[in-house]
Formats: C-alpha cells, sequence, structure tokens
C-alpha cells in the first residue's frame, strides 16, 4: 500500500501546479476583459483629460496594450520603436538599464513623429527584464538560453525580480517644434519560483513556445505560471506594465488629481 500512495502523491503534486496555472490564467482574463455592461463604469476626470488627444504605446507588446485598456484607456495607439535595445547592461543597474531603454524607446518614436510633421500628446514608453543577482533576463534568442534562464530562476538563492523602467512623453508643440517633458519610474516585483519543477517540465513548456516573446521566458498568466508560487508586488508589472503606477504617473503628467 506504501507503494501506490507514493504513485498517487505525485499527480497530486502537478495538479496543485496546473490549478494555480489555471486560476493564474483566469485570473489575468478577467482583468483584461471586464465587461462594462456587469459593472458602473470608473469615472476618473483623467479619461476627460484625454479626449481629443493623440496617446502612443512605444511598443508592439499586445500585453502592455492590454493593460492600458484595462485601466480605462481605451485610444491608445501603437507605434513601435526601431530602438535596437542594445545598451551596455556591464554599464547600468538593473534598473538604471531599463529606464534608460523605456526612455530610448519613447525618443525613437517622438522623433519619427516629429520627422514625419506630425503631432502627438502622449508617448508612453516601457521595458521589463527579470534579474536574477544583476544577471538580466530578456527574451530568449534561443533555446539554450530560454531553458537556462528558466533554469537560472528556478535554482536561485536570490530573489527573482521582475523590473520595469516606464517613461511618459508628456509633448507640446505640433511637427518640428515639438518639445517633451518626461514622467519616469522604475518598478521591481518578486517572484517566488518553484524550486519542485522538474528540467522535463521547463523543457516540455520551452518546447511550447509560449515564453519565446517575454523577459524571463515563462508567461505568468500563461503555463509559465507552474513555475512559480506566487508574487510580491504588482502582478501586472510581471506580465509587462505596472499597473497601479502607471496610472498615477498619467494622471500627474496631465495635472489630473487622483
Amino acid at each position: 500500500m506504501k507503494s501506490i500512495n507514493r504513485i498517487q502523491k505525485e499527480p497530486t503534486r502537478l495538479d496543485e501546479l496546473r490549478d494555480r496555472a489555471t486560476i493564474s490564467k483566469e485570473l489575468a482574463h478577467s482583468l483584461f476583459n471586464i465587461s462594462m455592461t456587469e459593472i458602473t463604469p470608473f469615472n476618473h476626470p483623467v479619461y476627460e483629460a484625454l479626449k481629443g488627444r493623440r496617446f502612443v504605446l512605444a511598443s508592439t507588446s499586445p500585453r502592455r496594450l492590454e493593460i492600458l485598456n484595462s485601466l480605462g484607456f481605451t485610444n491608445v495607439e501603437i507605434i513601435a520603436s526601431n530602438f535596437p535595445e542594445d545598451l551596455d547592461k556591464s554599464q547600468h543597474t538593473p534598473e538604471n538599464y531599463v529606464l534608460n531603454t523605456a526612455i530610448a524607446k519613447g525618443k525613437d518614436v517622438f522623433e519619427a513623429i516629429k520627422t514625419k510633421g506630425e503631432s502627438v500628446d502622449l508617448i508612453l514608453a516601457a521595458d521589463t527584464v527579470v534579474e536574477v543577482n544583476g544577471t538580466l533576463f530578456e527574451k530568449p534568442r534561443s533555446r539554450e538560453e530560454h531553458l537556462n534562464a528558466i533554469k537560472t530562476c528556478r535554482d536561485s538563492a536570490h530573489p527573482v525580480r521582475a523590473i520595469s523602467g516606464v517613461a511618459l512623453f508628456i509633448v507640446k508643440g505640433e511637427g518640428s517644434s515639438m518639445k517633451y517633458t518626461l514622467e519616469t519610474f522604475t518598478e521591481s516585483t518578486e517572484i517566488i519560483m518553484d524550486k519542485d519543477a522538474t528540467d522535463a517540465m521547463i523543457e516540455a513548456y520551452v518546447n511550447t513556445g509560449e515564453g519565446s516573446k517575454v523577459a524571463g521566458g515563462f508567461k505568468i498568466q500563461g503555463f509559465g505560471a507552474l513555475f512559480m508560487k506566487g508574487v510580491i508586488g504588482d502582478y501586472m508589472n510581471v506580465v509587462g506594465l505596472p499597473f497601479t503606477s502607471t496610472f498615477k504617473t498619467i494622471c500627474h503628467g496631465l495635472d489630473v488629481s487622483l
């Protein structure tokens, strides 16, 4: 009977992990897809302040757009930045690296709009990395990098952090006369990894390709949650854009009281 009990325990553990991933996906789904017919709309003056203004997201990340939409900013235009994201990591702290990358992305889009003689009111740019003991993990460029990133996070005795840098460009003027002021911040969320995740599970996950387009190589709102026990801090920061801090920064940039 003891051997039977041992056989039965392992599926139970995996079931717990799968349940946790399912809950994470359901949570993300509910946050991104709140039906405004079921609740009273969030009536905040920042939405009135944005009416008639051009708001650009300097990113093609669907996750960042979804987060902005879930914050009530639905008039967001996407313009991809061509900044190569090649800053020397050895010359930056993790926080400075993501913030300077975000600023460079925003500047690239600002200059592109200015060169076209167009106008814009707000540009939001962001960058996110996963940091472990000073090593920064961005989007994996190969299968080997992908496997190494997740295994390093799992095995580390040091905190695993998702760090985002966000830059909001508040633009005045039109065309070639445009100038901007900046509102910036960084935010860190600690990720509690599941040390029991096996190499076989990690390899099976990498084979799905789900985490190949996200920093650190695992997607918290998908099966990547199988490798986590939880987070300390802003969940949405791990997804790609800090929730509360982004809302506050946009309000402050538009001189709207919270």
